[in-house]
C-alpha cells in the first residue's frame, strides 16, 4: 500500500468550512479559530528541517491569515503572495510568539519584487513545489536529515537567488523576532555561510550553490543562462563548523533526496496499516491526521545549543498540547525519536534544573508556563510504561527535583496550587512518579508521593461534584477540565454523588441534556483542553455515549463542507499535532489515559488496523460486528475488564478484539 498517497501535507493549512452540525454536535462551543495553522512544506517525520513557501501569514509564515485566536478568521490578503522560501517552522500552534522562518531564500528575474503570485502550487510527504508567476521560476524543495534542498528552475537567462538571513517570525512587528549581530561570509563562487543571533540564539548557516551561476560579493547568486541551481541550506546552533561538517553530507542529488524522503514518509505512515477496503477519503483524512501527528517534535540530532554530543530535541510548542495524544503514540509506534526524547529530558533536567513543558529553538524556557505543570513528568511515565530505552534512574531523579522546585512549593507544602487545574496537574504527576519510585525500589520516595497525589480533592468543590469556580483557568472554564481521567475515579465520581449524578453531568457538558445551558461545553476538538473528556463515559460503563460523541466529531468536526474548497480538515490549531493524533487515537478504538498505565478502549473506525510497535511487536486492531458501539474486548484470547486495557500489556502485541453492538 503506498500510503504517501494518502497524506495531504496541505490538511488543517487553511480554514475549515464544517459542515453544519446536528444533535449533541450542535450544542459544542469552540474557542479557537476554525484553523488548523499547518503548512505544507517538506519535512521528514520528526525532521529537524523544514523548507516552505513564506507569505509572513499567522502562525507557521505560510498561508494568508492573520493572527486570531477566536472567529471570524481574519485574512492577510485575498490571494496568497510569496516572498520567497523560508526553514524552520511551528506547526499548527497559535500565539506562541517564536515563529522562526529563518534564512528567507528568493529567486527572481529582473527587479526583486517584494512579493509574488503562486501558480501550480504541489505537495506530497517530503516534496513542495510552486511556480513564480511573474517570472516562470519552478520552485522546488525538499529535505534531508542534513539539509533543506532547493532547486529552481529558470526559464531565461538572468536570474537571481537571494538570502535573508535576519528574518525572524511573520508580518507585523508584533509577531517578530530582531535578529542580532550577523556576519555574512562569501567562502567561493558556490559557498555562502552566515551566523545570526535569533531568538537570543546563535544560529550558523551554510549554502552551496550547484548550478552553472555563481556568487557575487554582496551573496546574491547569478544564473547567466536558462537553467537549473540546486540550492542546499544547513544549519547547526553549536558552532560553524559542525555546521559545515553537516553541510558536507550532503552529497546526493535533489531527485535522489526527494526519493528518500518519500521512503521515510511511507515507512512512518505505514506503522499504522489498514487493513481492510475502505472509502478512500476516509484513508485520506485519516493518513493526513497521521502525517500532520509526525511533524514535530523535531530531532536535531546529536547537539543544540544547550549541549552538543547527545540528542537534542526541540519544539515542544507546548507539552500542554501534546502529553495527552502526540506522546504517548510516538512511544508506541516510534523507537528512534522515543529514546531521543527520554535522552533529551533527562539532559534538560540536569542542564536546567527544571523539566519545562516549552523547549522551542530560544532560551526562553518559561514560554506559556501558565498552561500547566508536570507536563514532562506525565510525558515521561508515557515513555517509561511502554518500555522506551533510558536511563531510568536518572530520569526519575529529574522528575522527583522537578516536583520538589522552588516554583512549586505551593503544592508540595500546602497541596493546593492558586489554579485548580495545577493542583490536579501536580497530584497526578506525583500519583505516576510514585508508581515510578516503588518500581526501582525508592519506597520512602514513592510513600510520600503518593500521600501528595491524595490532594486532587483540594481542586473540587463538594457542592457541585466540579472544579471550582473561583479560578483562572486557560483556555476554558471549569466545565472543561472538570472529567479528566485520574487514579482514583471510584472516590472522584463518588465526590459527585455517584454514577447517575456523574452522568448528569457529563451529559449537561456534552449536549446530551440542557442542550441550550452554555455557561459550561465540549470545546468539540477544537482545542486540547478537554479532548479526552469523553471517555469519562468509560467509567460508567455508557460507552453507547462515548460512541454518540466520536461518530459526531467523524461527521462534523473532522473533515469539510460538501461542495467546499480549500485546506481546512482540522477543527481547531492543530499544535505540533495534538489534534491530529486525538483523531488517530480515536479511529483506532483506544485512547491512552495520561500519567497512567491504562488505554480506554473505543470504537475503532475501521474493521482491522496494524499497529507495528515500537518494541518490533505487531498489535492487530479488530472491529467484530457492525455495532453503533462496543460491549467487550479481549486481547490474545484475554478478556479486557471495563472496556480498558494497560498499555504496558498492550505493548505486548498480539490481537485485540473489539466487539459491538
Amino acid at each position: 500500500m503506498n500510503y504517501t498517497r494518502y497524506a495531504d501535507p496541505f490538511h488543517g493549512n487553511g480554514t475549515i468550512d464544517l459542515p453544519a452540525p446536528e444533535g449533541i454536535a450542535a450544542a459544542w462551543h469552540f474557542i479557537k479559530g476554525l484553523c488548523g495553522n499547518t503548512h505544507p512544506g517538506a519535512v521528514l517525520p520528526f525532521g529537524k528541517y523544514s523548507v516552505c513557501a513564506y507569505t509572513g501569514g499567522y502562525s507557521s509564515g505560510y498561508g494568508i491569515n492573520q493572527v486570531n485566536s477566536g472567529e471570524p478568521i481574519r485574512k492577510l490578503m485575498e490571494k496568497m503572495r510569496i516572498i520567497g522560501f523560508s526553514h524552520f517552522h511551528q506547526s499548527g500552534t497559535g500565539a506562541i510568539g517564536v515563529y522562526y522562518n529563518y534564512a528567507v531564500i528568493t529567486p527572481y528575474a529582473g527587479e526583486k519584487l517584494d512579493s509574488y503570485t503562486p501558480l501550480q502550487e504541489q505537495a506530497e510527504p517530503g516534496y513542495y513545489a510552486v511556480t513564480l508567476a511573474e517570472s516562470g521560476i519552478r520552485c522546488e524543495c525538499t529535505t534531508a536529515k542534513t539539509g533543506a534542498y532547493h532547486r529552481y528552475t529558470f526559464p531565461a537567462g538572468g536570474g537571481c537567488i537571494a538570502v535573508d538571513f535576519e528574518n525572524d517570525g511573520l508580518y507585523t512587528e508584533s509577531l517578530r523576532g530582531k535578529a542580532a549581530d550577523p556576519v555574512v561570509q562569501r567562502v567561493s563562487d558556490s559557498e555562502l555561510r552566515a551566523s545570526v543571533t535569533l531568538q537570543n540564539v546563535r544560529f550558523h548557516f551554510v549554502l552551496v550553490f550547484r548550478g552553472a551561476g555563481a556568487l557575487d560579493k554582496n551573496g546574491v547568486y547569478h544564473m547567466p543562462e536558462a537553467g537549473q541551481v540546486t540550492v542546499i541550506l544547513s544549519a547547526g546552533t553549536t558552532s560553524m563548523e559542525h555546521t559545515a561538517e553537516e553541510s558536507a553530507c550532503n552529497s546526493m542529488d535533489f531527485d535522489s533526496v526527494r526519493a528518500a524522503a518519500s521512503d521515510a514518509w511511507e515507512e512512518a505512515l505505514g506503522k499504522i496499516r489498514i487493513d481492510s477496503a475502505e472509502d478512500k477519503n476516509e484513508l485520506r483524512i485519516f493518513y493526513s491526521n497521521l502525517y500532520q501527528s509526525l511533524i514535530k517534535p523535531c530531532d536535531w540530532g546529536d547537539g543544540g545549543f544547550l549541549w552538543e554530543g547527545a540528542p537534542f530535541v526541540v519544539d515542544f510548542a507546548t507539552l500542554w498540547d501534546i502529553y495527552k495524544t502526540t506522546l504517548p503514540l510516538l512511544f508506541t509506534l516510534y523507537p528512534s525519536i522515543s529514546e531521543h526524547i527520554v535522552q533529551m529530558y533527562l539532559r534538560l533536567g540536569e542542564t536546567l534544573g527544571k523539566l519545562p513543558h516549552c523547549f522551542i529553538m530560544t532560551t526562553n524556557t518559561n514560554i506559556e508556563a501558565k498552561q500547566a505543570r508536570c507536563n514532562a513528568e506525565h510525558s515521561l511515565y508515557h515513555a517509561w510504561i511502554r518500555g522506551v530505552p533510558g536511563d531510568w534512574e536518572g530520569i526519575y531523579r529529574q522528575m522527583v527535583k522537578d516536583i520538589f522546585r522552588e516554583d512549586f512549593r505551593d503544592f508540595t507544602e500546602s497541596g493546593t496550587c492558586p489554579k485548580t487545574t495545577h493542583t490536579l496537574d501536580m497530584a497526578e504527576g506525583c500519583r505516576a512518579a510514585a508508581e515510578m519510585a516503588a518500581a526501582l525500589g525508592y519506597a520512602e520516595d514513592a510513600e510520600k508521593l503518593e500521600t501528595l497525589s491524595r490532594h486532587w480533592k483540594n481542586a473540587f468543590d463538594p457542592a457541585t461534584g466540579l472544579l471550582r469556580q473561583d479560578s483562572d483557568y486557560y483556555e476554558g472554564n471549569h466545565w472543561n477540565y472538570s472529567f479528566r481521567p485520574m487514579h482514583d475515579m471510584a472516590e472522584r465520581i463518588a465526590l459527585t454523588g455517584g454514577k447517575e449524578a456523574f452522568e448528569a453531568l457529563l451529559d449537561r457538558f456534552f449536549g446530551f441534556a440542557d442542550p441550550e445551558d452554555v455557561s459550561g461545553r465540549f470545546e468539540g476538538f477544537n482545542n486540547e483542553t478537554d479532548m479526552e473528556t469523553p471517555y469519562a463515559y468509560c467509567y460508567i460503563g455508557r460507552q453507547d455515549k462515548l460512541a454518540q460523541i466520536l461518530r459526531a466529531a467523524d461527521r462534523y468536526m473532522f473533515r469539510t463542507a460538501a461542495g467546499s474548497t480549500g485546506s481546512g480538515g482540522i477543527p481547531g490549531n492543530n499544535d505540533s499535532g495534538g489534534t491530529s493524533s486525538c483523531y488517530v487515537w480515536n479511529c483506532l478504538g483506544l485512547f491512552p489515559v495520561s500519567g497512567q498505565d491504562r488505554m480506554f478502549i473505543g470504537m475503532p473506525k475501521f474493521a482491522c488496523v496494524t499497529l507495528a510497535l515500537a518494541n518490533g511487536k505487531t498489535l492487530v486492531i479488530r472491529r467484530e460486528g457492525t455495532g453503533e458501539y462496543p460491549v467487550s474486548a479481549s486481547l490474545n484470547g484475554v478478556e479486557c475488564p471495563g472496556l480498558m486495557l494497560a498499555a504496558s500489556r498492550m505493548m505486548e502485541g498480539g490481537e485485540l478484539v473489539i466487539r459491538t453492538v
